[in-house]
């Protein structure tokens, strides 16, 4: 089975304004990226990591290739414009089911 999938968690914050930045422009840019609803997740426990997270969402293709493909849509080159700006504020992990170990 090959898929890739993005994960990304916004850092745990005081400020509701960074919330609020990944609802309305992180997850919608997301959402047409995928044309289709990106749902938020709440983070509940991180315990053992140093960064903690509040919030969560993903998106996935069969391969990484497709998310390349996505990811110069005009909504892929918007969501990368914003997380110049935003990428304090949340980490991105890449996964690839598609190597072997």
């Amino acid at each position: 089975m090959m898929m890739y999938k993005l994960l990304f968690f916004l850092h745990k914050s005081n400020d509701d304004s960074l919330y609020h930045h990944f609802k309305d422009v992180t997850i919608k840019n997301l959402s047409r990226i995928k044309g289709k609803e990106i749902k938020i997740a709440k983070v509940e426990d991180n315990l053992l990591l140093d960064e903690k997270y509040s919030h969560f969402c993903e998106i996935d293709t069969p391969s990484r290739d497709e998310m390349d493909k996505l990811m110069n849509t005009k909504a892929g080159k918007e969501l990368n414009k914003d997380l110049k700006n935003f990428h304090s504020d949340i980490t991105i992990i890449s996964i690839n089911y598609g190597i072997d170990n």
